[in-house]
């Protein structure tokens, strides 16, 4: 399970997510230059594309990227969505892209959300497998500028584009579930004033303000992806953070440590427990990726810019496992 974030504060503008599996997931930070050629199964490849930054893996010379963001700035991700998500074979007269190919179909020649949009109008997502034995991630995908978010679900009746203005998606249900049920939540507050007075009835006198944060007693606290969806939502949209990159990242990654998962605590089959392998944030302006991971919560960063985008062939990173503290002062021994 994971949770996907599109975070906006002034002119600041940040898209990541966490990663929660159960498994080790050998992943890299990936980066695909202007030259790079994704040989896409259908449709023409652009030779000189959008260069991107993410965390994937390269099989076969090809990144299979879980998240990324473009040098325009425009963000997508995938996150599971096991029972409702449906690929459809390959359809005469319409745009026909694999699902390990969605990513960067889109990153590589859109520059925003609406161009993005334009592109999926007649998407058809294949069933196609990567390779043979390989079974293709159920998915729906978070598509992210810094002015708007969509989500793109493909389900047994056709390929769905919404509108996102929680900037949040989690796993299943589908998207219109997390939409509706956020009706449910319209008396969560995060003002105290609107808990001077009790509202539980007129009649029952002397209620006490106990303590702060009692309008938020209504959010779920689960590891489940409505729970994730709510908080994420509610936690974002009521930020309150400096306008500076070290206070908006610091922001980003305590928003998601809101949903982070510790190991035992959600089991998905015996002995199999998923965990927060890691949590990634992209500045979709300056291009650098931050990341930590469960067991190295310092932060680590990559920059594309930093990079030579003209050639042809992917640059990895390997993340930071390690275990990391910061010593302040140091045991001499006598």
């Amino acid at each position: 399970m994971c949770t996907g974030l599109s975070f906006k504060n002034g002119d600041h503008h940040y898209f990541g997510r966490t990663l929660d599996v159960e498994y080790y997931c050998p992943v890299s930070v990936t980066i695909v230059p202007h030259h790079y050629d994704f040989k896409f199964r259908h449709v023409s490849s652009p030779r000189n594309h959008y260069a991107m930054i993410g965390m994937g893996f390269v099989q076969d010379d090809y990144p299979l990227l879980f998240e990324a963001v473009n040098e325009k700035g425009l963000g997508m991700a995938g996150l599971a969505l096991w029972n409702s998500c449906h690929y459809f074979p390959v359809q005469e007269g319409k745009t026909n892209v694999a699902s390990f190919e969605i990513i960067p179909y889109i990153l590589a020649s859109c520059q925003n959300v609406q161009e993005a949009k334009d592109a999926l109008q007649n998407i058809n997502i294949t069933d196609e497998m990567f390779t043979k034995g390989q079974p293709n991630s159920p998915l729906h995908w978070l598509i992210s500028d810094e002015n708007e978010s969509i989500v793109l679900e493909s389900t047994k009746d056709g390929v769905h584009v919404y509108e996102n203005p929680y900037q949040v998606l989690t796993n299943e249900p589908p998207f219109p579930f997390h939409e509706m049920n956020l009706n449910y939540y319209c008396n969560v507050s995060n003002h105290i004033e609107n808990f001077d007075r009790s509202r539980f009835a007129r009649e029952v006198p002397n209620f006490k303000h106990i303590g702060a944060g009692l309008g938020t007693t209504q959010l779920p606290g689960g590891l489940d992806p409505i729970s994730r969806f709510v908080r994420v939502a509610y936690l974002s949209m009521n930020s309150v953070t400096q306008d500076t990159e070290q206070s908006n990242v610091s922001q980003f990654f305590h928003i998601l440590q809101g949903v982070s998962q510790p190991l035992g605590a959600n089991q998905n089959k015996p002995n199999d427990y998923e965990y927060t392998q890691y949590t990634c944030c992209i500045n979709t302006k300056t291009l650098r990726f931050y990341y930590s991971t469960y067991d190295n919560q310092s932060l680590n960063a990559v920059d594309l810019k930093s990079e030579n985008l003209d050639r042809n062939q992917i640059i990895t990173y390997p993340v930071i496992h390690d275990f990391q503290v910061n010593v302040q002062n140091k045991v001499h021994k006598s």
